[in-house]
């Protein structure tokens, strides 16, 4: 019973974290090293993690979240789930923490909190700037995040139009 819920809970997240995977891939393709790049890792993992958080409702056991983040990495990257999982595990260990990844899993988790309409109470003034530019331009909050907080870093990071 309680592995039928792992599975439940791995698909639905895979479903959502590969939204701003395929609409990069769709605009620019996947360059290389994109998944050895620190940001992607942490913005990746943290959005695998926090949405199977959310979405469980804390109801699931620290090796069932290792599973959930080992197969969305698979299912993204077509590679080693667990090798990009167990990377994600140290570059979150490592003290300090380096710039790149911390922005990622960052940007990960205000991005998905967006995707289930909540914040993170030290993002609000971030959150309330967005939303009055994303009303601006007639976008979903969640759209305009991604967008600024997901595509155009990796554009700058990867040197693309």
């Amino acid at each position: 019973m309680f592995g039928g819920f792992r599975k439940k809970v791995t698909r639905q997240t895979i479903e959502m974290v590969k939204q701003p995977y395929a609409i990069f891939q769709h605009h620019h393709g996947i360059p290389a090293g994109f998944w050895q790049d620190e940001f992607v890792v942490g913005f990746f993992g943290s959005m695998a993690s926090m949405v199977a958080l959310i979405l469980a409702k804390g109801k699931l056991s620290r090796t069932d979240r290792g599973y959930v983040l080992q197969e969305s990495f698979s299912a993204l990257s077509n590679m080693s789930g667990m090798a990009i999982a167990q990377r994600f595990t140290e570059l979150t260990m490592q003290k300090p923490m380096s710039a790149s990844f911390k922005q990622g899993a960052d940007n990960g988790a205000i991005i998905s909190l967006a995707m289930f309409g909540t914040t993170a109470p030290e993002d609000q003034v971030m959150i309330d700037a967005a939303e009055q530019e994303a009303a601006r331009l007639g976008l979903p909050l969640p759209s305009y995040l991604m967008m600024t907080l997901y595509v155009e870093e990796l554009k700058e990071r990867f040197n693309l139009t």
